[in-house]
């Protein structure tokens, strides 16, 4: 049972930042733990209909076959470097009346494979050469998509048909019905272009059972909005990473042992996940966690990270920390650290304690939902750190990325871009001890948004810890729309960066934690209508203050943890990719490529320096949970 918070906002998300521990290096010295897996965009093949009625010229001025032509070549000049995308069409090479030659015209013009340069370029040239001259095989053309997209991971089939299925049978519904009955992770989207109101339900029927969805366009413009739509649903989502690990499900006794890294598990069925760790009482312990949604949290969602000695009843005596959902929120995080030193908590026999991450979000009977957990040490050996960070990116470079890992880094100034409704791409910053951070995220909304009570627009602000800090005293984390049109704009701060555990200067709202700072928007909870709609956004940061040196501990997350997942995008920058950066004694930030030397042999670092040439990189992912209530608690 939780008790009240202090302070309670709408909308807002209130800073709670508790006690912290570190891992121990003796046991763990062997293993370093693998860099975070990159997840694989979801495959998709678009199967588009060349039909003869294609030719019809009522696309805006243009012939749909046209229509068709331009849309997708958009598509392909917008997909991700990494994006797998194939391309089949039907009715596209067999003129004549022969229904069962007919039924049969369905290739597949372009393999499903990443689009690199010269996949984009030999795409285009066939979508060019596009011609419609025959028959409509829509059920057949599915079955044959599905075999395009292989058997493993996430698949989509997108759909573009401007009419019945003229080949039934098999009717295409029923080969949907097929291919979900299959049990294969593959949903199907459509989009009717100019489809007669007698087809709309067949189609429609396709998407339902396969739970796709569907959408009507009417020209090219519409047609390109609605496909880029689809495709940005599929390819630019929080992209969960790390080693698998799978937590223990009854407690500390049966769990796995994690070393310095980040790792993915997962929620199931509102059951807690355990996991052993080794410290020593003079290390520090960070542990973070973040549950990611394919839609929005119900309301009170409660995720928790605590961690001490194993025993009876809950671990905590090291950190405690939680984070309260308000809904609507795609992902919810929490972060904590213990407090430094020797003699300020109660040791672990053997120096074996206990990670627990508390499971209030997922419900008996909910889909598996991934589960990221960062760990990461620091003590002696990691106070020295030579260090660099990623250079900042600007323009076209400086899009947002869609997970932690993948945060593009920027600097000051004012950097703009458009997203669709419901993404929630992903900045970072660096900041040090004395500074001061703003930020002010814009958004231009159309005259014609449908928006709904609860639509606005959002901003979050993330500490090293992946904590929710607080955007601003006066007002919600998000702003209401209530109608208005035009630029609404949200500001953070200013925020004066301070010393975790600096009496002088406490900070309750979470800016206390020197490092790698984490910026997310996002038009919040829209309008099932609204959904997909592009706008322009703007991200101003402002960084001013005198940097101080001072005593923030740098962490350590393994060697490989700094590796990150490059941008959906594909703009890598200058390869190095959003590692979080901890402020050292010297004032300096922590990033990947950063050497630890190993001043202990003892250490877990200094173990792990020798054999694997350590980079002490470190790697504080931060996330976003819009409408979330936070608090502090003690242990």
């Amino acid at each position: 049972m939780y008790p009240r918070p202090r302070r309670r906002r709408v909308l807002a998300a209130v800073s709670a930042l508790l006690l912290g521990a570190l891992l121990s290096p003796a046991a763990t010295a062997s293993a370093s733990p693998a860099a975070p897996e990159t997840p694989e965009p979801a495959r998709i093949d678009l199967v588009l209909d060349l039909s003869g009625s294609m030719n019809k010229n009522d696309a805006g001025g243009q012939t749909r076959l046209a229509a068709a032509k331009q849309a997708v070549t958009r598509i392909i000049d917008t997909a991700p470097e990494r994006a797998p995308l194939g391309l089949r069409v039907y009715g596209a090479t067999y003129p004549g009346k022969d229904k069962k030659q007919g039924c049969a015209d369905t290739q597949q013009v372009l393999p499903v494979t990443v689009m690199d340069r010269a996949a984009r370029a030999d795409a285009k040239k066939r979508v060019a050469g596009f011609k419609a001259v025959g028959f409509t095989p829509v059920g057949v053309s599915l079955r044959e998509a599905a075999k395009d997209l292989g058997t493993s991971g996430k698949r989509r089939i997108v759909l573009v048909s401007d009419g019945d299925d003229t080949c039934a049978p098999p009717p295409p519904c029923e080969v949907a019905r097929e291919l979900k009955a299959q049990g294969i992770d593959l949903a199907v989207d459509v989009v009717g272009f100019r489809t007669p109101s007698s087809a709309r339900a067949q189609l429609k029927c396709i998407a339902d059972v396969t739970d796709g969805s569907y959408a009507d366009a009417d020209d090219a413009d519409s047609l390109t909005d609605t496909l880029g739509t689809l495709f940005r649903k599929a390819w630019r989502t929080y992209h969960a990473t790390g080693k698998p690990v799978e937590g223990s499900r009854t407690g500390c006794q049966d769990a796995p042992l994690v070393t310095p890294g980040q790792y993915l598990d997962r929620f199931t069925g509102g059951r807690d996940l355990y996991y052993k760790v080794k410290k020593r009482p003079d290390q520090r312990l960070q542990v973070s966690a973040t549950a990611v949604a394919e839609q929005g949290y119900e309301r009170g969602s409660i995720i928790v990270v605590a961690a001490g000695p194993a025993g009876d009843g809950e671990p905590r005596d090291w950190l405690r920390e939680f984070d309260q959902s308000m809904g609507w929120a795609n992902i919810i995080s929490t972060g904590g650290r213990s407090k430094p030193g020797a003699g300020n908590e109660k040791p672990a026999p053997d120096d074996i304690g206990c990670i627990l991450v508390e499971n209030q979000v997922t419900r008996s009977g909910d889909k598996p939902m991934p589960v990221e957990l960062l760990v990461g040490i620091a003590d002696k050996t990691t106070q020295g750190a030579g260090v660099r960070t990623p250079e900042p990116r600007t323009g076209a470079d400086a899009e947002g990325g869609f997970s932690f890992n993948s945060a593009t880094p920027i600097g000051p100034g004012t950097h703009r871009q458009s997203i669709a409704v419901g993404e929630a791409p992903f900045w970072r910053v660096e900041l040090k001890a004395g500074q001061k951070l703003t930020v002010k995220a814009g958004v231009d909304i159309p005259v014609d948004f449908p928006n709904s009570t609860t639509t606005g627009w959002g901003v979050t602000v993330y500490n090293a810890q992946r904590e929710a800090t607080l955007c601003n005293e006066d007002n919600d984390v998000t702003e209401l729309f209530a109608g208005r049109t035009g630029h609404i704009e949200r500001v953070c701060g200013p925020w004066e960066i301070t010393e975790q555990d600096d009496a002088t200067s406490p900070d309750s709202n979470g800016y206390d934690v020197p490092g790698t700072y984490y910026i997310q928007a996002q038009v919040a909870e829209p309008d099932d209508k609204a959904k997909g709609i592009v706008v322009p956004i703007s991200l101003t940061v402002d960084i001013s203050g005198t940097p101080r040196s001072g005593k923030s501990p740098v962490f350590f997350f393994g060697d490989d943890a700094a590796a990150q997942s490059p941008s959906p995008s594909g703009a890598n920058g200058n390869g190095e990719q959003g590692p979080n950066g901890e402020q050292g004694g010297n004032g300096e930030q922590g990033g990947a490529g950063s050497t630890v030397a190993a001043k202990d042999d003892d250490s877990l670092v200094g173990k792990l320096a020798l054999p694997f040439g350590i980079g002490a990189g470190v790697l504080l992912l931060g996330g976003i949970t819009f409408f979330a209530l936070r608090r502090r608690r003690a242990a």
